[in-house]
């Protein structure tokens, strides 16, 4: 087979006409037809390649703009409008987001395969093809731009290399790790099992845009001596969280030596109390809380007292227990009500944990099978926060994470990891 049928055979291109000469020529998956003949290929990214006929012998890549005149209308690969070439020219060469290296041609952003992933311009400007919400472009600010480098010429044929850091983010980080460091603002003060156990709490609700939400939304997160029975606390509407170093250090070393879940006996045995030994995400947990619309609030209490009927109905401890967790026998443990005890006292600490289960994969999949409605909430604030966001909030979301996507932090089988 030769390197133009391979080529041929695997290309996944635009859709729609090719306007030339005066002609109209038929563009089908990025095949280029004229009269019936085959005579090119079209990429997204506004590549020709292998033409001949009207469009000239030419095997080699070239853009678009090398003929003059020559214009696509239709859509892209992915089924979004497209118009090549559209507007002023802009830069040349390769670019750097977030460490993921792509090309630029004529200022329009491409991965290796071709695919049309936004623009830049000769300001430095970033707008990102969002392919999830079919919106052709999204136009990045400080808040959803990750760092970017950029070596080749502007428009006008003029070397240039131009670099964009995000504020206040440490250089050395990506988007993530810089994210969850800013957002626990004691993390120089903790050791390096304590950052470990910070990273994997957080690390899914960093790597979607969620964390940085939160933090510019309700805040960030600091070390305190609480002193108050519960792993932290929520200062205030819109505070800062406080968690209780003790309580830090108790539930890392459940979480290194148990897992996600660990069953405890209280002094009322035989009843055993389930915990969820992911502090850090249960404390991000309530700040995320707020940012819920009004309507999904209403159906995380609606499932919370659903829980609790389910959880009169199990055995109940010794009269003299005053507390509002709910507490089970042993063979009682995997057909419990709640994913853990503590979740029983309030639809506060009912989400809370159930977002800090929806944070590691071990306990997220038990989570899944356990409380698939409150799971499905999750699922959507995740992956369609549009449906469960206070509506203030859903734009900046969903422009953070078409550019995460790009920046190769999010991504669809981000659940599997």
């Amino acid at each position: 087979m030769s390197a133009k049928t391979s080529v041929e055979k695997n290309i996944r291109g635009p859709s729609g006409f090719l306007e030339f000469g005066g002609q109209i020529l038929v563009v089908d998956f990025g095949r280029i037809y004229h009269e019936g003949a085959a005579i090119g290929l079209l990429f997204d990214d506004g590549y020709l390649q292998h033409t001949s006929g009207l469009l000239g012998n030419h095997p080699k890549l070239r853009p678009i703009e090398a003929l003059e005149g020559c214009v696509f209308r239709g859509i892209d690969s992915g089924g979004m409008e497209l118009v090549l070439p559209e507007g002023e020219r802009g830069p040349s060469g390769s670019l750097k987001f977030n460490g993921v290296l792509y090309h630029v041609i004529n200022g329009r952003i491409a991965a290796p395969d071709h695919t049309l992933v936004g623009e830049f311009d000769d300001q430095g400007q970033v707008s990102i093809r969002d392919q999830r919400n079919k919106v052709p472009r999204r136009k990045l600010d400080e808040n959803s731009q990750l760092s970017t480098v950029f070596d080749g010429k502007k428009s006008n044929g003029e070397a240039w290399k131009h670099e964009w850091v995000r504020p206040l983010v440490r250089r050395d980080k990506n988007y993530s790790d810089s994210e969850m460091i800013r957002y626990f603002m004691d993390y120089d003060k903790i050791n390096g099992t304590q950052k470990k156990y910070l990273f994997e709490n957080l690390r899914l609700w960093a790597s979607t845009g969620l964390l940085q939400v939160v933090r510019r939304s309700e805040g960030n997160c600091a070390l305190g001596n609480v002193k108050h029975g519960a792993a932290g606390q929520t200062g205030v509407r819109t505070g800062n969280v406080t968690l209780d170093r003790e309580e830090l250090d108790r539930d890392t070393e459940y979480y290194y030596k148990h897992g996600c879940f660990a069953a405890v006996y209280t002094r009322f045995k035989p009843f055993l109390e389930v915990r969820v030994n992911l502090v850090v995400a249960h404390e991000y947990g309530h700040q995320l809380e707020f940012c819920l619309s009004q309507a999904c609030q209403e159906r995380v209490k609606d499932l919370y007292h659903q829980r609790r009927q389910l959880s009169d109905k199990l055995p109940r401890p010794p009269e003299d227990y005053t507390g509002e967790a709910e507490l089970v026998l042993q063979e009682m443990v995997a057909k419990r009500a709640f994913i853990s005890g503590y979740a029983r006292c309030s639809f506060h600490e009912y989400w809370a944990e159930c977002v800090a289960a929806f944070s590691i994969k071990e306990s997220r999949d038990f989570l899944q099978t356990h409380d698939p409605q409150v799971y499905e909430i999750l699922m959507d604030v995740i992956f369609a926060p549009e449906k469960v966001l206070r509506p203030v909030l859903v734009e900046p979301i969903l422009t953070l994470q078409a550019s995460l996507r790009v920046g190769g932090e999010m991504h669809d089988k981000i659940l599997d990891e």
